[in-house]
């Protein structure tokens, strides 16, 4: 899989602005700063998303086996922006009795979890698990802190996440334009809290949004 080859790297503001690239600015008040309206993604990035995509086969295959147009070579960045910290002091209550305790993503270097499903998937006192609308991926930090890294309403959802290194942590997952459903990749600089948004030329109208979802947490009974 060769990326850095194919790739075009000119930063697009005239597309819509994910509001949950880290939380809804209207109700969460968490500013995103463009910080260059052109900016060519240096040799280090390139790899460490080609690493990510790499460690996200079953999503990649996903889409193929849904739209034989898509190709994880296609991606190319959107936007680069600094986000806002956004954390409060709360320790990771996700334990081993916890549905999601399975699918929690350890960081490399020990130094937390990242949780990407618990918001996502709501368990009721009566019936069957079902689907919020919006989507959150936590860290909780070994520091006993939680911080959110990204936050997104229902006009798109998270599907998968991998540490490409104790530093950076790639997102895969969705958003839905006007048109229908593309696939969308966030690498997050963790330390100095920077995204790269990467978009993707494919356009669909017959994508689940839950699909993905119901394929991977395969513990968790619908």
């Amino acid at each position: 899989m060769n990326l850095n080859r194919s790739f075009f790297f000119r930063v697009s503001l005239l597309g819509l602005f994910v509001c949950g690239m880290a939380s809804c600015a209207s109700d969460r008040n968490v500013e995103e700063e463009v910080l260059e309206d052109e900016y060519n993604l240096v040799e280090e990035e390139i790899q460490l998303l080609e690493i990510g995509i790499q460690q996200m086969q079953s999503w990649a295959s996903h889409w193929k086996s849904n739209e034989s147009a898509f190709s994880p070579s296609d991606f190319s960045l959107d936007k680069r922006v600094s986000v806002d910290q956004l954390e409060w002091p709360e320790e990771n209550y996700i334990d081993e009795s916890s549905p999601f305790y399975p699918y929690l993503i350890p960081n490399p270097e020990g130094r937390g979890v990242v949780d990407i499903y618990s918001y996502k998937i709501v368990f009721p006192e009566q019936g069957g698990p079902f689907l919020n609308p919006d989507s959150e991926v936590i860290y909780f930090r070994n520091d006993g802190m939680r911080e959110r890294l990204l936050f997104m309403g229902p006009s798109g959802g998270f599907e998968d996440a991998v540490w490409v290194t104790p530093e950076y942590l790639l997102v895969s997952g969705f958003f839905e334009e006007e048109a229908g459903i593309t696939p969308k990749l966030w690498l997050i600089d963790v330390k100095n809290s920077v995204q790269y948004i990467f978009k993707h030329p494919l356009v669909t109208t017959n994508y689940s949004k839950d699909g993905f979802l119901k394929k991977k947490l395969s513990k968790i009974d619908f």
